[in-house]
């Protein structure tokens, strides 16, 4: 299991980070998530304490910054998020499919379904992974329910219908145009 934190670095270390992740061309927090679970093998090692530690997985790849909800684009912009996310989407699109079946193409055009899309898969893999109260549970589906409803009201036809798949090319990751 993965947890997610925060830190405080002073000024100069921050700069220091930022320019160690230029130089290797990764998001700052994978960067120091290595260097917080380098520095922690080796500090288990020196005491000869040889458990396996495991790289944690950065969830958020801005968590470095950490000035953004999860289900909001990071502002420098971070083609692994929007995969991640688009992923996410595709998933609880065929999850719920009814719910989502008026989602029109090019709803990632538009901040508002993106934004609430995202919040919604962020949600749901909470209450999987968190939750312990069937509350929590009721009111995502009352949500997801609302959604629905605004996205049959926004109208569109048939041939406007988004068929999940592959993303569309400004949601794509590629190598060496990060």
């Amino acid at each position: 299991m993965s947890h997610r934190m925060k830190i405080t670095l002073p000024d100069p270390l921050l700069a220091q980070l930022q320019e160690l992740a230029a130089t290797t061309g990764e998001p700052v927090s994978r960067v120091a998530t290595r260097m917080v679970s380098d520095g922690l093998a080796e500090l288990h090692a020196a005491h000869g304490n040889h458990t396996n530690t495991s790289t944690p997985m950065a969830l958020d790849d801005d968590a470095g910054f950490d000035r953004h909800a999860p289900w909001i684009e990071p502002i420098m912009g971070d083609p692994e998020w929007k995969a991640r996310m688009w992923g996410s989407i595709v998933a609880l699109h065929g999850r719920y499919p009814q719910a989502l079946a008026h989602l029109k193409n090019g709803w990632w055009n538009e901040a508002s379904h993106v934004e609430t899309l995202c919040a919604l898969v962020v949600w749901r893999d909470w209450i999987d992974q968190e939750a312990n109260d069937p509350r929590y549970e009721l009111a995502f589906q009352a949500q997801l329910a609302d959604y629905g409803r605004a996205l049959h009201q926004e109208g569109g036809g048939v041939e406007r219908k988004w068929q999940p798949g592959a993303p569309p090319e400004e949601w794509t990751v590629r190598v060496g145009q990060q």
